[in-house]
């Protein structure tokens, strides 16, 4: 199925796939996951986590940080190590980067483990030029500790947040507001959302009202994970879940999922682990796209391994960052985010 999911305006049209690994302009796939887009004077940039030739989780070094420029989403070239001084010692895992107009910086956040997974605590780093981070820390503790995942948000007004899981909170999600350079966190907390076990968390902004999406932790797992949606018209709350799972085939069941402690009897719309959002601007207007992971997707993976958490042996062939991504905006139905469709192998954007 290829989607046309943008309208006539003028400007250049791009198509983005699904069906097809996603390579650089030097023909090698781009090995950068579970991260974010930013769009800045001119340029695309990605960020996202990067295993080289590893096989995955549980090496003492991958993945490490990765980014990736464009002129249009879809001709991406490497530039390299995200963070100075890479390949560091220890794992990082989820980068979330946000443009800061008060300070001209951009600022990642991400999951910083510099003695092994998972005692983890959040990593700060920052650039002028988006390439090429300074570290800042990698041991900044929130409100809630041993995080697991985050994303980053900047409110009309400029202040920033972060938005992260706690595993000592048996893996509940929270909101928090950084200072203004969004190099610290403040430690104000707007307590924790109702759902245990959760991960891959987004927060984002549309028409006044604001979104927290997370699913059901997932571990490298093969099935994926559901995507529940919040919607509030404050950061404080009180948020309003909508009634299912937009990655379920369910009317029932609030969240959804296929790994450890949430097995749900329904089956998933998409295999994949909904992780990423990236606000992007196209000729018909602001789009929100989502991103996830299709673990163990990588050619000459082993069949019989569900996730890549447990020991599962894999072939010397497979290379987990070779493995697929899938993007798509969201659609809408007044303020709620509708149930996503089977797989879409490609659609179009226009871009500004």
């Amino acid at each position: 199925v290829i989607a046309l999911l943008a309208g006539l305006a003028a400007g250049a049209q791009v198509t983005i796939r699904n069906d097809v690994p996603r390579v650089d302009v030097s023909g090698n796939i781009v090995d950068c996951h579970s991260g974010n887009i930013v769009f800045h004077n001119g340029t695309y940039f990605l960020y996202g986590e990067h295993y080289g030739n590893s096989t995955g989780f549980g090496t003492d070094k991958w993945p490490q940080l990765r980014v990736y420029t464009s002129p249009d989403l879809v001709a991406w070239t490497d530039r390299g190590w995200m963070l100075q001084g890479a390949p560091l010692s220890g794992t990082y895992f989820t980068p979330w980067v946000v443009y800061n107009n008060r300070t001209g910086m951009f600022v990642a956040w991400f999951n910083a483990y510099p003695n092994g997974c998972c005692a983890g605590a959040f990593g700060i780093a920052q650039s002028r030029t988006g390439l090429d981070f300074e570290v800042v820390s990698l041991s900044e503790q929130g409100y809630y500790s041993q995080v697991d995942g985050n994303s980053l948000f900047v409110d009309d007004n400029g202040t920033g947040y972060v938005l992260y899981t706690s595993i000592t909170e048996d893996h509940r999600v929270s909101i928090e507001r950084l200072t203004d350079d969004f190099l610290h966190t403040t430690k104000q907390n707007f307590g924790l959302f109702p759902d245990h076990y959760v991960e891959g968390g987004t927060l984002f902004k549309r028409n006044g009202v604001y979104y927290v999406t997370y699913g059901s932790c997932c571990c490298f797992c093969r099935a994926g994970s559901g995507t529940v949606v919040y919607t509030s018209r404050s950061l404080e709350g009180p948020w309003t879940r909508q009634a299912t799972d937009i990655n379920c085939n369910t009317t029932t069941e609030a969240i959804c999922g296929k790994y450890g402690e949430r097995v749900s009897s329904e089956n998933l719309i998409i295999s994949m682990q909904g992780i990423g959002l990236s606000p992007i601007d196209t000729a018909d207007g602001r789009i929100f796209l989502y991103s996830g992971e299709r673990w163990l997707s990588a050619p000459y993976n082993n069949p019989a391994c569900p996730d890549e958490c447990r020991t599962c042996t894999e072939p010397p062939q497979y290379i987990k960052g070779h493995g697929y991504m899938y993007w798509i905006p969201f659609e809408f139905d007044g303020a709620a985010v509708r149930t996503l469709s089977p797989f879409v192998d490609a659609f179009t954007l226009n871009l500004p």
